[in-house]
């Protein structure tokens, strides 16, 4: 069964390319870029390495670019262009109308799709995890286009409403306006019960909001690495034992954004696999187990999987390979 994971285990895990990885990471990007900040920012603040789909959405603005693009958002002077799409690294030219993160909807039980519409293996009962069970993972891989954050500067002038976002990136609003009102829905939705929940526009404003949410300074980031669907064996289980979690979503804007939250009554977990058949090792997996599913709606999608009824059991699913989980590094 799982273990307790502590913050020994945590340290092995991470120290043996941890120490070097800032020091890697700021020769890969330039002194006066936007992401030599967010690095730092990190390192300060994060006590493990930065998942890659992290370090994918560093900026590659410069602090020139910074300033003047704050300066003519600040004046209402600045819609979206193609010069400045390509050198901030946002998505704003091409169409992204596909946006059905499961992940999203079914969170704290808010579900709004139907069984039909998600894997069967999406979620599993906490006896599954397991040393040496075999199970069917479903895929983790999540295929939205990749865009860099917005320095906290930039990002602060932005407020995420349908109004805003269609006067600063119009042809982008016009192309993904689907994937767009999805994301304003979420992020404009109230609280669900004592639920503390923000979008964060910048890597600032997320590792900010996390530590608030958790009432720490300092942080964990997990992350599971990318898995397709497939048989396999469960090598290690570790268990995080902490009160508070944060669930950080990625959602569609022409920028990075996630859709965060802070989630109670849950447990987490990484999961170490190997292939079924090849026995081959394959890469770490984030499973989260929300142990109180008494207020859940009735039609969730969840019971329909598992077969039980609310407050009957609990409930556990996979982080995607662009999802974060913030803990406190207790």
């Amino acid at each position: 069964m799982a273990t307790t994971c502590s913050l020994t285990f945590l340290l092995l895990f991470h120290l043996s390319f941890y120490l070097n990885f800032t020091s890697f990471a700021l020769k890969q990007v330039s002194s006066s870029s936007i992401a030599s900040h967010q690095i730092k920012f990190w390192s300060e603040n994060v006590h493990n390495q930065m998942p890659e789909s992290v370090f994918k959405k560093l900026s590659p603005l410069t602090k020139k670019d910074q300033d003047y693009y704050t300066n003519m958002i600040s004046k209402n002077k600045f819609t979206e262009n193609p010069s400045f799409c390509s050198v901030a690294k946002l998505s704003c030219s091409s169409k992204f109308d596909d946006f059905k993160r499961a992940a999203i909807l079914k969170y704290n039980g808010a579900t709004t799709i139907q069984s039909k519409n998600v894997d069967k293996f999406s979620y599993f009962r906490l006896s599954i995890l397991r040393e040496g069970n075999k199970f069917h993972l479903p895929d983790l891989v999540e295929n939205i286009p990749n865009r860099a954050f917005l320095p906290q500067e930039i990002a602060s002038k932005i407020s995420i409403s349908r109004r805003n976002i269609r006067k600063i990136f119009p042809k982008s609003f016009k192309l993904s306006k689907n994937s767009i009102e999805t994301t304003l829905s979420y992020c404009n939705a109230k609280p669900i019960n004592e639920e503390i929940k923000n979008c964060p526009k910048s890597l600032e404003e997320m590792i900010s909001f996390s530590k608030l949410a958790l009432g720490k300074n300092k942080l964990l980031a997990l992350a599971s690495q990318s898995a397709k669907r497939g048989d396999f064996l469960i090598k290690k289980v570790e268990k995080f034992d902490r009160q508070k979690i944060v669930a950080c979503h990625e959602v569609y804007l022409p920028f990075a954004v996630y859709f965060c939250h802070s989630v109670s009554s849950s447990q987490i977990y990484a999961v170490n696999l190997v292939e079924a058949e090849s026995q081959l090792p394959v890469k770490t997996v984030i499973g989260i187990c929300h142990m109180d599913t008494s207020a859940w709606p009735e039609n969730h999608v969840a019971f329909k999987i598992l077969n039980f009824s609310p407050g009957e059991g609990e409930a556990c699913h996979w982080m995607s390979n662009i999802d974060l989980a913030w803990i406190a590094d207790d």
